[in-house]
């Protein structure tokens, strides 16, 4: 099931982000960007009411632009990252966004197919975007 995220579900987005990622966008600012950012958008995959994959974009007028976006390990490739990824096309759709952007490491080839695959375009290489890893810039249209 997707829903927006509550409160309740930031310390598990944490501990996956970690586990996934190495690293945490951190529970202080996933609170903020949760209750004060107003362009901020937070959706969860549940499985029997457990966190299993998140989503997070902030929008500014017609434009929006990723900011982390996961499956925990055990599920990626059963079609749950697409879902949490549609489900947000379609709220940005419905919000007026015509662009989004977003940001890859540039050794993640899994992640650059999947964007590919919804029309995403490698825009630019941005140096040191990562802990020393380059990112790509990648764009869409939102449709």
């Amino acid at each position: 099931m997707i829903r927006t995220a509550v409160i309740h579900d930031l310390e598990k987005i944490v501990q996956l982000e970690e586990k996934v990622f190495g690293a945490s966008l951190g529970y202080s600012f996933l609170k903020s960007e949760l209750l004060e950012n107003e362009f901020s958008h937070i959706y969860v995959y549940t499985l029997n009411n457990e966190v299993i994959g998140y989503l997070s974009f902030r929008q500014i007028d017609t434009n929006a632009d990723i900011l982390n976006f996961l499956v925990d390990i055990p599920y990626q490739g059963q079609g749950i990252g697409s879902q949490l990824f549609e489900h947000a096309l379609l709220e940005m759709k419905s919000s007026g966004v015509n662009s989004l952007v977003l940001e890859v490491r540039v050794s993640n080839q899994k992640a650059i197919a999947f964007y590919e695959k919804y029309g995403a375009v490698i825009v630019t290489v941005i140096p040191n975007y990562y802990d020393k890893e380059d990112g790509y810039m990648m764009h869409m249209e939102v449709k």
